[in-house]
């Protein structure tokens, strides 16, 4: 087992903490007796996530702090004070003007960095980045990604639509630029600068499983994808729009985060949270397994696979690190998410 470089007692700040990933994360870090502080746009309209804590997770400190725009210069500096660790989830999610979207989350993540080098007592900083900073899913082509891969398609097509392309998938694009871009200029940053922190990136794709709180956090992100199937509602933007890639459980993306934020032996390494391929007639098939009853629609004809070859081993190997076994497989992790859908 590789040497702990942060100990359980030592206090995690946590951007986007609201969020499917973010909240994972922090309960991953309680759980294991970190202290976690928190950043939200608005304290108050978050309360339910500290009172979510306190009744469930007594074994350390949950705290809230308000962070209303993290493009400002300097956002985090006192928010960081007395910390060990940053992990950065926070992020826009497309929007449909890359002038405004994307800059949000180029400078949000270099505040964060900027932030992390002016405290002392920070040793580490986890970027979370996605799948789609790498490449886009490819549908029935054999392709690959590796360590120095970067989605240059998506800040083509994020800046300038495709006219091929359809209007109503202008918003993933330019997620995608901001993904791919945000992540080019944290790397830049960390070669030009040279900070006493280590840095790491979690590349997590399409997750599916647990919902922290869904009372209060909905369906969100790409679990909503996976309502739609099991609802019906908007399947056929799923099967014509959203096609076969790979996904993550959400617990174990949140355990990539605690490995690349704890081990030593993570060092400015990109971790690519691809668990297994899918394709919507896998959900389906899944779902009509676990509710016999209930009717769901029909398998769709042709929807291929996707066929990428990704280096995930190493973040395996450190998943394995920190929960004892590997990647959640599909199905156990489908049945966990649809327990919030009945």
């Amino acid at each position: 087992m590789p040497t702990v470089v942060i100990k359980p007692g030592s206090t995690i700040f946590v951007t986007g903490v609201n969020g499917l990933i973010g909240a994972h994360v922090a309960d991953q870090l309680l759980t294991r007796g970190y202290h976690v502080r928190g950043a939200v746009r608005d304290v108050q309209k978050t309360s339910w996530l500290s009172d979510y804590f306190a009744a469930n997770r007594k074994e350390a400190k949950f705290e809230l702090v308000s962070i209303p725009d993290m493009t400002v210069e300097g956002c985090y500096n006192e928010a960081v004070k007395g910390t060990d660790g940053f992990v950065h989830v926070a992020s826009p999610l497309g929007g449909q003007d890359p002038n405004e979207a994307i800059p949000i989350g180029v400078n949000g993540g270099l505040n964060a960095l900027k932030a992390a080098a002016k405290e002392p007592s920070i040793k580490r900083v986890v970027y979370t980045s996605s799948s789609i900073a790498t490449t886009f899913p490819k549908t029935n082509v054999d392709y690959s990604v590796d360590e120095n891969s970067y989605n240059e398609e998506a800040l083509q097509w994020a800046w300038n639509h495709p006219a091929d392309q359809p209007e109503d998938l202008k918003g993933l694009f330019i997620y995608a630029g901001i993904k791919t871009e945000t992540e080019k200029a944290l790397w830049k940053w960390m070669k030009e600068n040279k900070p006493e922190f280590v840095f790491n990136a979690v590349l997590p794709n399409c997750n599916f499983g647990k919902i922290l709180v869904p009372e209060k956090q909905g369906f969100p992100s790409t679990v909503e994808w996976a309502h739609f199937a099991f609802t019906g509602e908007n399947i056929e933007f799923l099967a014509k729009r959203i096609g076969p890639q790979f996904f993550i459980d959400t617990v174990d993306d949140a355990l990539l985060h605690v490995g690349a934020l704890i081990y030593e032996d993570v060092k400015s390494e990109r971790l690519f949270g691809f668990t297994q391929p899918f394709n919507w007639n896998d959900i389906l098939g899944i779902y009509r397994k676990l509710y016999p009853d209930k009717t769901f629609h029909e398998d769709f004809e042709g929807l291929g696979e996707d066929r990428l070859k990704v280096p995930n081993q190493r973040a395996e190997e450190v998943l394995r690190w920190v929960k004892g076994r590997g990647w959640t497989r599909l199905e156990e992790s489908v049945q966990e998410m649809a327990k919030a859908f009945v």
